[in-house]
């Protein structure tokens, strides 16, 4: 028993009007006649790159990003969140073949139901129209990057090991925890070509705080204690060597779209399990359990964002939270018992706020936002933290709460200090 799935998926896609102005410097290298809009955008990128890292951030309708403040080869901007990793390049290759767009759907993303969606051509679809909205052209095309397609199994042979693969592959690694196999690796990832790897994944779920894996595996009646993944890494050098029923994949659309013919590909013809019952390693049979898993379909026990989001919470956060305040109680010698940590950290927090402008609200709407684009959180509640306090500074300016000590004081102890409003206040009309 198993499911199926896309684990890794990234390609680079070509759209009209992509375009350096002709001769132009570099340093003003988009022509504002052929796209506005694109230009508008790489304006507010430098903005945003330029700030501290971990500090800038843009909204692109569907998806919120941390841009980061530095670029890698062929791309300029790098913005990620917990979905994708989009680079944009900042003027076309000469290189025909070299595209400007590089996106990356990363592993949560592909095991989560979000916008109503779950299956791989529908999120991508989805992601073409918006980057054709966020970018103002028309799509044009797109390169296979990588593509990586596992298999979740909880019934692992026994004696499970590397001897009994028998393949094109050359080398082979296995890995151990506590004498007992946990891991075993076939082929060179130098190879950029491709790659198998079998490894113990509930052991994995645990020490990369996905623990939300276990919900998926649960719903599909799996054991979650001896569930295994499966997983072949394709690169785009197989792609551009290797036909797949006779014809070569190209494209990100041709590769989802051909998934189970590549998946038989792999264990078929690449790579089979076999039972050593013949002095020719050839002729060993294939294990039974090894032709179980022949059917590639991608499976529908996708779990929501939410739950993603709300699971690995207390293992992942409390020791790290934990470890920042004995620290923070080690310099100030403030106590966790009386309040006295907590007390002094507020108010250390809220002078911090006053000082950047920031406020931790804004923050954790917007790291939410990172988290979960589909979080009901949206503009709507932004606009009504806006809203309230718009009358509050209103209330204030007429005196009206300065008539409520208590009230003032109930503000002034959440970190709404309306006294820092007084100025632009006062030149309100309203």
């Amino acid at each position: 028993m198993g499911i199926y799935n896309c684990d890794w998926f990234s390609f680079t896609a070509d759209f009209k009007n992509y375009r350096a102005a002709e001769g132009a410097d570099r340093k003003d290298i988009l022509n504002p006649e052929e796209n506005k809009h694109l230009a508008r955008l790489f304006s507010r990128l430098d903005e945003e790159r330029e700030k501290s890292e971990g500090d800038g951030y843009i909204d692109l309708g569907l998806w919120k990003f941390e841009v980061l403040n530095h670029g890698s080869r062929s791309y300029y901007y790098l913005l990620h969140n917990e979905d994708m990793e989009i680079r944009l390049a900042r003027y076309r290759s000469k290189k025909e073949e070299n595209f400007p767009v590089f996106v990356h759907f990363k592993s949560q993303f592909l095991w989560s139901d979000i916008y109503g969606l779950s299956s791989l051509i529908d999120k991508y679809n989805l992601v073409i129209e918006w980057l054709e909205d966020v970018l103002n052209g028309k799509y044009i095309t797109s390169k296979i990057n990588r593509i990586d397609l596992c298999y979740h199994t909880d019934d692992i042979p026994d004696g499970f090991n590397a001897e009994h693969f028998v393949g094109r592959h050359t080398l082979d690694t296995t890995r151990r925890t506590h004498r007992v196999v946990s891991g075993i690796d076939i082929g060179s990832r130098r190879s950029n070509k491709l790659f198998l790897r079998c490894y113990n994944k509930y052991l994995e779920a645990r020490s990369s705080k996905k623990e939300w894996f276990f919900k998926i595996w649960e719903r599909a009646g799996l054991n979650i204690r001896k569930v295994w993944n499966i997983e072949f890494q394709i690169d785009r050098e197989f792609f551009s060597d290797f036909k797949i029923g006779r014809r070569r994949l190209d494209t990100s659309e041709e590769v989802i779209e051909r998934m189970q013919d590549l998946w038989h590909y792999l264990t078929h013809d690449w790579i089979t399990y076999r039972i050593p019952d013949n002095p020719r390693r050839t002729r060993w049979t294939i294990h039974p359990w090894w032709e179980s898993l022949f059917g590639f379909a991608e499976t529908k026990e996708k779990i929501s964002r939410g739950k993603q989001r709300e699971l690995p919470t207390v293992n992942l956060l409390v020791p790290a939270i934990r470890g920042y305040l004995s620290s923070y109680a080690a310099r100030t010698g403030r106590d966790l018992q009386d309040g006295t940590l907590f007390k002094e950290l507020y108010e250390q927090i809220l002078d911090y706020e006053e000082l950047t402008g920031k406020t931790f609200t804004e923050d954790v709407i917007y790291k939410r936002s990172l988290m979960d684009p589909d979080d009901p959180i949206r503009e709507d509640e932004v606009q009504q933290l806006a809203d309230i306090e718009e009358r509050l500074v209103k209330a204030y300016k007429r005196g009206e709460i300065a008539q409520k000590p208590s009230l003032m004081q109930s503000l002034y102890d959440q970190g709404i200090h309306l006294d820092m409003k007084k100025e632009s206040a006062a030149t309100d009309p309203s």
